[in-house]
């Protein structure tokens, strides 16, 4: 059994051939249908930036040439144009790459947390198509709960790394209740508005808008819950604002300095931080100078978007020790599915010795016993049988982890009699060891099961 991995990502291929490999929601149980034809169990993971198939096969190599092949026919791409764009991933590398996935390693910006949720979308298509198996649905909530992990126990998403989020984070720097500041927002570019949107998220809820064109701002001012203003009112705008994000098309400036020193005087030296997402820039450059005024443009958002960036990848090596980790309790987990059927067979075969001694004690006591004493017995064989079973199964599992598992459980079947299976095991293996792993995607303890 090979967990195995083929895919392209913005890194490997053009956004054209990124682009037509994509699959809608609708989609993805399509290609999963043909996939799970060829291989055990499937689950495939389609974003803007990469389309991944991961697959549990018999043969590495015939997995590599049965996923791409699927991928080709399914969404009509040639098979060699594939094959030039494709990265090819098995178990422990595939298992480290969808872990770097989830902790946003691998993603356009660093550390991004939409890819969690891309991940968590993937199995749940997966599953309820019934093409994730218990391999596939265990190393998906795995690769969630080490991403809750990477974000959680590092940097690697603590630092602004968009303009909207920069200006967010300057807003927050300058107003820490944003609750009670004034946003003011110069006409109504997409950037203005990503910023107002994260302003509102992040607590802002006075917000403003003015522009040239009437019924646009109107209409953004519904969209975002604000107050629209005409164009004329600019000055008592800004006089009564506190943050400015100014994102207009006009050819010159618009905020001049005679304009913000007669402001400044009405204010009384109260503090307004002005952001020019502008391009031509709407502020003049020397407002800057202005005392309590705080001008911030494209270069400037730029750079702490670029510091921003460069703070995140500094984190990728502790990032890496994480997922170093839990790709080896992942393995473990993985190794220990070859002695469940010998575990089960074990605690069944005790189980019925233990049944048959209770029952045949029981008929010599039951008439000088209560249901209370009834129910102490029956509980005390019960914990017997757990703690005799509890070293030896552990022994077990940590011998599957090193390879070793088959010779362990090959002695305990000939020392306990157990019966023999010599039919395949990979079914009746992965769906035991599902019943003990059921824990939702959210939880940290599926990792723990498997360490």
């Amino acid at each position: 059994m090979h967990i195995v991995v083929v895919g392209v990502d913005h890194n490997t291929a053009s956004i054209a051939l990124r682009e037509r490999l994509a699959c809608s929601s609708r989609q993805l149980p399509l290609v999963m249908r043909v996939a799970r034809q060829l291989t055990q169990e499937c689950v495939l993971l389609s974003t803007c930036n990469r389309i991944e198939l991961y697959a549990v096969c018999t043969e590495v190599e015939q997995g590599y040439a049965a996923l791409l092949r699927v991928l080709s026919e399914t969404r009509q791409v040639a098979y060699d144009e594939l094959v030039k764009h494709c990265y090819t991933l098995a178990d422990e590398q595939a298992i480290a790459h969808l872990f770097g996935v989830a902790c946003g390693l691998y993603s356009l910006v660093p550390g991004e947390p939409q890819i969690q949720g891309q991940v968590v979308n993937a199995l749940e298509i997966a599953q309820g198509s019934g093409y994730a198996g218990p391999v596939t649905s265990a190393l998906f909530r795995a690769a969630v709960n080490v991403g809750k992990r990477a974000r959680s126990e590092t940097g690697i998403s603590r630092n602004a790394t968009s303009i909207s989020h920069v200006a967010v984070q300057l807003a927050r720097h300058l107003f820490p209740q944003l609750a009670d500041a004034q946003v003011l927002l110069v006409g109504s570019g997409q950037m203005s508005e990503l910023a107002a949107r994260n302003l509102r998220d992040n607590g802002a809820q006075r917000l403003v808008i003015i522009n040239r064109t009437q019924a646009h701002a109107a209409d953004l001012a519904q969209t975002l819950d604000a107050h629209h203003r005409p164009f004329s009112e600019l000055a008592d705008a800004l006089v009564e604002a506190d943050v400015v994000i100014s994102s207009t098309t006009a050819p010159r400036v618009i905020i001049t300095s005679e304009l913000m020193q007669q402001v400044m005087q009405r204010r009384c030296a109260r503090s307004l931080l002005l952001i020019d997402i502008a391009l031509p820039r709407d502020i003049d450059p020397f407002v800057s100078t202005l005392p309590a005024v705080y001008l911030y443009n494209l270069d400037d958002l730029q750079a702490e978007v670029e510091k921003g960036i460069h703070l995140r990848l500094q984190e990728a090596e502790r990032v890496q020790a994480i997922i170093a980790i839990e790709v080896q309790a992942f393995q473990r987990w993985l190794a220990s599915l070859g002695v469940v059927d010998t575990i089960s067979d074990l605690r069944q075969h005790i189980d019925a010795l233990r049944r048959q001694e209770l029952a045949r004690t029981m008929r010599q006591l039951s008439p000088s016993l209560s249901e209370r004493e009834l129910a102490a017995v029956q509980e005390l064989t019960t914990r017997l049988m757990n703690k005799v079973l509890h070293t030896p199964m552990l022994r077990l599992k940590d011998a599957a982890a090193v390879g070793q598992g088959h010779i362990y459980a090959e002695a305990m079947r000939y020392l306990f009699a157990l019966e023999e299976d010599h039919e395949a095991n990979y079914d009746r293996d992965t769906s035991e060891q599902a019943r003990h792993d059921t824990n939702e995607l959210g939880g940290r303890a599926a990792t723990s099961a498997m360490a």
